[in-house]
């Protein structure tokens, strides 16, 4: 029979409870940092994508894409910078 691998671990294995707990934390921190990267990156298109705006039709096309490409941009970065 299986071996169910989920469960949490044991109170006997402090270093991996130890592990598992900062590896979390690092990965709360880096989501942490890409979402406020997000929101900047969000805000700063919103500006200069209203200071271009022509119509309305093509001003909420812009703006549709502010959005995407808010989420994109700091991922873009990551790559950008290490080369």
């Amino acid at each position: 029979m299986l071996k169910r691998t989920f469960d949490k671990p044991d109170s006997a294995h402090p270093q991996q409870m130890l592990a598992e707990t900062r590896a979390r934390f690092i990965m709360l921190v880096i989501w942490s940092c890409y979402a406020v990267a997000m929101v900047l990156t969000f805000g700063f298109q919103i500006v200069i994508r209203l200071e271009a705006c022509s119509g309305p039709l093509q001003c909420a096309i812009s703006l549709a894409k502010a959005v995407p490409w808010s989420i994109l941009w700091p991922f873009y970065w990551v790559f950008y910078l290490h080369g």
